[in-house]
């Protein structure tokens, strides 16, 4: 028996990332992978500037954008040729984690980059054509049973904890007994993935064509790849499509002289929502959770997410730093941002399907008085952040984390490369940093959190905010400091100088942190 911290069930990009934060964070892991090899297939085309920042923590960041793509418009047209604007999204801007705020790619280039970060640490143990046959668990661990797809042989693994992010089909889910709970389902979408033979541009591109004749989208997978959607008619057999019926409908745009088509599968919009994401040491993350609708291109962020989520809390319970009870947090934290996500995609998804021309034509009137008159739109779902960890009546918990331009010495980038990852005590007050006790600055130490003090451009202070960023970020919450968590959400703030004691001592018993004597 071979004996980890944690197994990690799926090797995705959900369970890759949650292998590479648990590697880094010095825990031995092995991940299950039922494929030969990764996936090799693209499902996933888009990330926000949040899960950048989090691709550049596990150092995968560099890689990944020398084939991803920053998006700079996203546009709605009633037709894909000819067409008329219904809607325009500028997505040039920065976010408010530092980075573009939307990215698209191929998805075979993330994995190759979290791969790479996967192995650099050498604490996980990755199986490839390995599948999980059933497991059990007690109070001290979790115990697994598998077998190699090839050679036939069964091994068995023990860890402390599992994590299942093993897809929307979990095994570990289902054996479980674990509810999904199914919500909308919409209609069958045809997805057609290319490789560019040569650079392609068109003069309607990365939006949605809302024909109700044939609505569909097309968008960039980076660089060199490109893919077509098209929602399906209940009337059409998706086992009618074959690689003929899919050049017909790529005719417009492009030939075999311009393109290799290299799939074409057919799926159906479906939402769930698991009704347990943790079962006593065994987490769900990713699809084995939660899907939704394509449209807001979050259903890969969001599992992210949830990695992000549980591996902070994981680490310090591991190094016996936290206690268990953090992880009660996990599913009251993500699971109402999940469902504000599964809301939103839903909401800007049912206008770019419509195939009622009738419907369609009051859409477009509807969204040309919009144009005119944008308060006509009614308000669209906002996820909410994550405030089951967070300070009580807080009304800045589950907020953005902020991060800006910042400069110590000669050193100039984002926040998170300058002053350091993980939870972080902000502050633009050096009588803040004063004031903390000995206990609050072990405490701080204790959990590896980073005390900065960011001061105006120009001031000489250790750490100089180059833009203004914090400078207007804290003048808009009226707070004196912030306690920002790993996953980059507020755990709470501080009014004055006096509060700053009371914030630090809700987080250590959050926490349940064991300050040294």
């Amino acid at each position: 028996m071979e004996n980890y911290d944690v197994i990690v069930v799926g090797y995705g990009p959900v369970g890759q990332m949650a292998s590479a934060l648990l590697g880094q964070a010095g825990h031995k892991t092995v991940s299950v992978e039922r494929h030969a090899q990764m996936y090799g297939l693209s499902r996933a085309g888009h990330i926000d500037d949040e899960i950048m920042r989090l691709l550049d923590r596990v150092g995968a960041g560099e890689e990944f954008r020398e084939d991803a793509v920053e998006w700079e418009l996203y546009d709605m047209r009633n037709k894909a040729f000819g067409g008329d604007l219904l809607m325009s999204f500028d997505w040039s801007v920065i976010g408010p984690h530092g980075y573009r705020s939307h990215w698209i790619f191929y998805q075979n280039n993330l994995e190759l980059a979290l791969n790479r970060q996967v192995e650099n640490t050498g604490n996980v143990e990755v199986n490839f054509s390995t599948e999980l046959l059933r497991f059990e668990q007690d109070a001290d661990g979790v115990t697994a049973y598998v077998r190699h797809r090839q050679s036939g042989q069964e091994s068995t693994l023990r860890a402390k904890y599992m994590l299942a992010a093993d897809g929307a089909n979990s095994f570990v889910r289902n054996t479980l007994g674990i509810e999904a709970k199914q919500g909308q389902v919409g209609p069958n979408q045809l997805v057609i993935d290319t490789l560019q033979k040569r650079d392609l541009k068109f003069e309607f591109d990365n939006g949605q064509f809302a024909d109700p004749e044939a609505p569909g989208c097309l968008f960039q997978l980076g660089k060199h790849h490109r893919r077509w959607e098209f929602t399906l008619g209940e009337d059409e057999d998706p086992n009618d499509y074959t690689i003929d019926t899919v050049w017909e409908r790529l005719k417009p745009w492009v030939s075999p002289e311009d393109v290799e088509v290299l799939r074409w599968p057919i799926y159906r919009f479906r939402e769930s929502m698991a009704q347990e994401w943790r079962r006593d040491r065994i987490f769900l993350i990713g699809d084995a959770a939660h899907t939704l609708w394509p449209f807001a291109g979050e259903g890969m962020c969001n599992g992210l997410r949830d990695a992000a989520s549980i591996t902070w809390r994981l680490d310090l319970v591991l190094k016996g730093i936290a206690s268990p009870r953090v992880f009660d947090t996990y599913q009251d934290d993500r699971q109402p941002n999940m469902q504000g996500w599964t809301d939103y995609s839903r909401e800007i998804g049912l206008p770019c399907i419509v195939m009622d021309k009738e419907a369609a034509a009051g859409r477009d009137q509807f969204l040309f008085a919009v144009q005119q008159d944008p308060s006509l739109m009614p308000p669209v779902t906002i996820p909410p952040g994550p405030t089951a960890f967070s300070r009580e009546a807080d009304p800045t918990a589950g907020l953005t984390a902020v991060q800006g331009q910042v400069r110590a010495g000669e050193r100039q980038g984002l926040l998170d490369d300058v002053a350091g990852r993980g939870f972080q005590l902000i502050t633009t007050s050096q009588e803040v940093v004063e004031a903390l006790t000995e206990q609050e600055r072990a405490a701080l130490e204790r959990i590896g959190a980073s005390i900065i003090v960011i001061g105006a451009a120009g001031s000489g202070a250790p750490i100089e905010d180059v833009n203004g960023t914090y400078r207007d970020w804290f003048e808009s919450l009226d707070r004196v400091a912030v306690i920002a968590r790993p996953d980059y959400y507020l755990f709470g703030s501080a009014t004055d100088r006096d509060d700053v004691h009371q914030l630090l001592g809700s987080l250590s018993d959050a926490l349940g942190v064991k300050v040294p004597a």
